[in-house]
C-alpha cells in the first residue's frame, strides 16, 4: 500500500532527526515506523542483535603462466 502524504511528512521528519518515532500521533505510528525501516534499507522485522559482519576474504591474485613455445609464433622471412 502507498503512504500517503501525511505518513510521508513525518517520515521525512523521523529521517531528519526532527522528531521521533515516539512524537509521532499514535494512528499512524505503525505505518510511519514501517516506512521509515523501508526507507533505511531494514530488512529483519526481528529485534535481533547485529553481528559484525565476517572479515572480508582477499581476492586471489590471478596466475599467469609463462609458456615458451616449442616453436616461433611468426616464420620468419626468407626461410
Amino acid at each position: 500500500m502507498k503512504p500517503n502524504t501525511r505518513i510521508l511528512d513525518y517520515t521525512a521528519l523521523v529521517q531528519d532527526g526532527v522528531l521521533t518515532l515516539d512524537d509521532v500521533p499514535q494512528d499512524i505510528a505503525k505505518e510511519v515506523t514501517k516506512w521509515v525501516r523501508y526507507l533505511s534499507g531494514v530488512t529483519d522485522n526481528g529485534m535481533v542483535k547485529d553481528e559484525p559482519a565476517p572479515a572480508p576474504t582477499p581476492a586471489p591474485t590471478p596466475t599467469v603462466q609463462k609458456t615458451t613455445p616449442d616453436k616461433p609464433l611468426l616464420p620468419k622471412v626468407g626461410d
